[in-house]
């Protein structure tokens, strides 16, 4: 998926239509995923350990830069050339060279494009206020569970980010007549169900960090219920 919509990115990716590659990538990583419609796309790039397409598309952009500044690169000349953001005359194409020399003057040239993205990322990531952020603290690493069978990693994407078929999400979007367990809870949440439904939850609960223990892992493996 990545390889098409990224073709040329350090042509186009400034353009105003770029937002409009960005819901192919978001219905991808929802394949990955396998999230219900109702989850924060924002939450995809971290399950997936994949920088977000804004992200990807600078680095890019940082990339082809760097190797333009070597002699003999077919774009040298025009990176190089100290008036080269004055001549251009469609400035609202935001052309590839000045975005370039403004992202390699504030780029760090001890590491590589990628890796100046990911540490981005995880800048950003520290800020976002979305309730993954607490069972994934970092980006830039493969989330535990990441290697799990397709099921379990669907349900435990599901318990991340509290959107999955439990009875107060039916019961918002009109599926379901009522809020309440089947335990007898008046509201089966996430967290109703992993820390305090008897029937449902796990033998420690699912701990809010990025490592599963060893019951946690058992329990989504054999013994959690479709969610």
């Amino acid at each position: 998926m990545h390889s098409t919509a990224e073709h040329g990115t350090p042509v186009w990716c400034r353009s105003a239509h770029t937002h409009l590659i960005d819901p192919m990538i978001n219905d991808a990583l929802r394949i990955v995923t396998v999230c219900l419609r109702p989850t924060p796309v924002d939450n995809f790039p971290t399950l997936t350990d994949i920088q977000p397409a804004e992200l990807r598309r600078s680095g890019d952009t940082l990339s082809l830069g760097h190797r333009a500044m070597e002699p003999g690169h077919l774009l040298h000349s025009e990176l190089t050339h100290t008036s080269s953001a004055d001549v251009w005359h469609l400035k609202s194409r935001h052309p590839f060279v000045p975005a370039a020399q403004q992202l390699i003057s504030f780029s760090d040239n001890n590491i590589c494009a990628a890796q100046q993205a990911d540490h981005q990322w995880n800048a950003e990531w520290v800020d976002n206020p979305t309730r993954l952020r607490i069972l994934i603290p970092d980006t830039g690493t493969q989330p535990s569970g990441i290697t799990f069978p397709r099921r379990a990693w669907i349900q435990l994407n599901c318990l991340r980010t509290s959107v999955g078929r439990f009875c107060s999400c039916l019961y918002k979007w009109g599926m379901a007549s009522s809020a309440a367990c089947e335990c007898g809870a008046e509201e089966q949440t996430t967290n109703q169900f992993v820390f305090q439904c008897p029937i449902h939850r796990p033998l420690h609960g699912l701990h809010a960090r990025t490592v599963l223990d060893d019951e946690t892992t058992e329990w989504l493996l054999n013994t959690c219920p479709e969610i």
